[in-house]
C-alpha cells in the first residue's frame, strides 16, 4: 500500500470557471492521480457545472493505475458590507461533506445567480450572495475562509462563520502564490485561526493541470479584461504556482506551516460525498410504463398556452 500523501488539493478551478480555469475536470483528475493525490476538490467560481464530469472522471480513474477521488465544492462570492473591499466582493471556499451539504450549496448558487439577469441590478452578470445566506445554509458544508486576495480575514466575520459552521467545519485557508507579503498574510491568518480555535489548511488555488496550459490561462485573463496579453501584464499571474503540483511539492511550499498541509489530508478524509451514488435520485414516475403517454397528453392539452 502506498504511503498517505502529505497534501491533498482542496481548491481547484476548471474551465467551468469561465475565462479563468484552463483545464477540464477530467484533465485535472487524471493529472492529480498521476502526481500522487488521492483526491481532488473541484471548486469552480459560483458553479457546480463541472461536478458530474468531475464525478465521472474520478469514477473512471479507479480502473486505472492512478485513481483519485472526487471532492465537490465551489468558491462562492459574498457581497461585502459597506466599507469592505473596493470591488465589493469576498470569497469563501465551500466543500460538500454529505447530501445535505450538496443541497445547501445548490440552494446558495441558485440564489447567487438569481439576480444576474436583471440589468438594473448592480450585480448583473456577477453571481453573489449575502453572508447571511451562507450562514443560513451551512449544514453539511465545510467552509474555508477563502483565497489569497479575496478571502475572509477580519475576526468579526470569521466569528460569524464559526458560529454557523462550528469548529469542525471551519478552516482558515492559507495560500502561497509567492506574491508580495504573502508570508505576512499567512502568518496573520494563522493568528486568526488561533483566536478562533480552528486549524489552518493549505490550498493551491489551482487553475491549470500543466505548465503548458498555464499559457492559455494567461490568454483567458487577458480576454476577461478585454486587453492584449502585454496590456494585461499586471493582471496575469507572475509565476506557475497556480499549476497543479505534487503533494510533496505543496508540502514543501508550506514548510513553515506544516500543520496546514497535513490538515488538507485529514479534512479530505471527511469529505466523502459521492455525487454518483449518494443522492439516490430517480426520475419521478419512472416505474409507470404509461408515464410518457400521460406526459404527452398534458403537453398537447396545454400547448396553446
Amino acid at each position: 500500500m502506498s504511503p498517505a500523501p502529505p497534501y491533498v488539493e482542496l481548491h481547484a478551478h476548471s474551465a467551468y470557471s469561465l475565462l479563468d480555469g484552463a483545464s477540464t475536470p477530467d484533465e485535472l483528475i487524471a493529472r492529480a492521480g498521476e502526481l500522487g493525490h488521492t483526491a481532488l476538490a473541484l471548486t469552480d467560481h459560483d458553479s457546480l457545472a463541472g461536478a458530474m464530469e468531475h464525478a465521472m472522471a474520478a469514477r473512471d480513474s479507479t480502473a486505472g493505475e492512478h485513481p483519485a477521488r472526487a471532492i465537490f465544492g465551489a468558491e462562492v462570492t459574498i457581497d461585502s458590507p459597506a466599507g469592505g473591499k473596493s470591488d465589493g466582493q469576498r470569497h469563501v471556499t465551500l466543500l460538500v461533506r454529505n447530501g445535505r451539504g450538496w443541497s445547501n450549496l445548490c440552494r446558495l448558487l441558485t440564489r447567487a445567480h438569481a439576480g444576474t439577469r436583471d440589468t438594473n441590478d448592480r450585480r448583473a452578470g456577477q453571481p453573489s450572495v449575502a453572508l447571511d445566506d451562507v450562514l443560513e445554509h451551512s449544514g453539511g458544508l465545510v467552509c474555508l475562509t477563502g483565497c489569497h486576495e479575496h478571502g475572509i480575514e477580519d475576526e468579526a466575520t470569521a466569528r460569524r462563520l464559526l458560529d454557523a459552521f462550528d469548529p469542525d467545519s471551519l478552516r482558515v485557508e492559507l495560500q502561497r502564490p509567492y506574491a508580495a507579503a504573502d508570508m505576512q498574510r499567512n502568518r496573520a491568518r494563522e493568528r486568526l485561526a488561533g483566536k478562533l480555535g480552528v486549524p489552518t489548511v493549505a490550498t493551491g488555488d489551482v487553475h491549470a493541470h500543466s505548465i503548458e496550459r498555464a499559457q492559455l490561462q494567461d490568454a483567458f485573463v487577458a480576454i476577461r479584461h478585454r486587453q492584449t496579453l502585454d496590456a494585461s501584464e499586471m493582471q496575469l499571474r507572475p509565476n506557475d504556482t497556480h499549476v497543479l503540483a505534487t503533494p510533496a511539492g505543496m508540502a514543501a511550499r508550506f514548510a513553515e506551516f506544516p500543520g496546514a498541509a497535513a490538515e488538507s489530508v485529514r479534512l479530505a478524509e471527511t469529505l466523502t460525498f459521492d455525487l454518483g451514488g449518494d443522492l439516490g435520485y430517480r426520475y419521478p414516475g419512472a416505474e409507470n410504463r404509461d408515464a410518457g403517454r400521460g406526459l404527452a397528453g398534458i403537453c398537447h392539452a396545454e400547448l396553446h398556452r
